[in-house]
């Protein structure tokens, strides 16, 4: 629902939709603040990206107090991309004795991703390595993960400037904003998606042939992020396609996150030279 919904609806307002969807804190002021409607009536309570909430303190805390007003016959749904330790203990403060129903192991699904990186120090040589890649292979299209969005907004200007159908999609758009962004990027009117962390779940373009970490991610403490990184090159290689994963990083980053990353998938990442042009055109084989 609209962020300006609140303010268009009395108090004590009944909804009549049958499906509410709503971060935790927001469930809670529309149920027990403004009663727009009765958490004790919820038939099914379904929580994603568990592990999201987890690192999330506030959306945690929440979810404890939303469960407290669910009924026991109330089934309780979690959807989380990993399973780890921490993520079952807060799932079973919620649900005791969960049925456990779990897809493949996380390092099967890069089976058909080729992963490669490429040794560049500064922005610039990072610029100029994607546009030696670009130009050199046939891409469907392109989604460039940057770390921030002040790097992911000097991308954005820099390749519009030299005439690329390119998007930007960052955390300060509004939520119609960020539609309009991506359903312009599935229609095909830009060939290339620029974004920070803001895309690396949940959205499955079957046209993402190619998946550019412009920053390699890390974590609070600068250590190697390997579930974002996961996620992220997770967005190609859909559908049962294949699919490629490019990560441009200095000597330090290779020898350290990146090796991080490929040690924890057991997964090899091959070096890509973007001046050898055969190398780059045998990336369309």
């Amino acid at each position: 629902m609209p962020p300006s919904y609140v303010s268009t609806v009395a108090r004590n307002h009944r909804l009549t939709e049958h499906i509410i969807i709503g971060t935790p804190g927001k469930v809670l002021d529309w149920s027990t603040k403004y009663k727009f409607f009765d958490l004790s009536k919820i038939a099914v309570f379904v929580l994603d990206e568990a592990d999201v909430m987890i690192a999330t303190q506030g959306h945690q805390d929440q979810s404890f107090r939303i469960r407290k007003f669910l009924t026991s016959n109330c089934q309780i749904m979690f959807f989380s991309a990993t399973y780890d330790e921490e993520v079952m203990q807060f799932a079973k403060g919620i649900v005791p004795n969960p049925v456990l129903i779990r897809l493949k192991r996380e390092e099967e699904s890069l089976d058909n991703i080729q992963q490669y990186y490429t040794l560049c120090e500064h922005k610039d040589d990072k610029y100029q390595a994607i546009s030696n890649i670009y130009g050199g292979i046939t891409v469907g299209q392109v989604i460039i993960f940057c770390q921030t969005r002040k790097t992911a907004a000097w991308l954005t200007q820099k390749m519009t400037k030299d005439g690329h159908a390119v998007a930007l999609l960052s955390g300060e758009l509004t939520v119609e904003e960020r539609i309009n962004v991506l359903d312009r990027f599935r229609e095909g009117k830009e060939k290339v998606l620029i974004t920070t962390n803001v895309l690396s779940r949940g959205i499955d373009i079957e046209q993402v042939t190619i998946v550019v970490n412009f920053d390699l991610p890390v974590d609070q403490q600068k250590g190697a992020d390997c579930e974002t990184y996961l996620h992220r090159i997770g967005r190609t290689g859909r559908f049962g396609k294949s699919g490629i994963a490019i990560n441009l990083c200095s000597h330090l980053e290779a020898n350290t996150t990146l090796k991080h990353i490929q040690d924890h998938f057991g997964k090899k990442i091959l070096p890509l030279d973007p001046d050898d042009s055969d190398q780059v055109e045998r990336l369309n084989d």
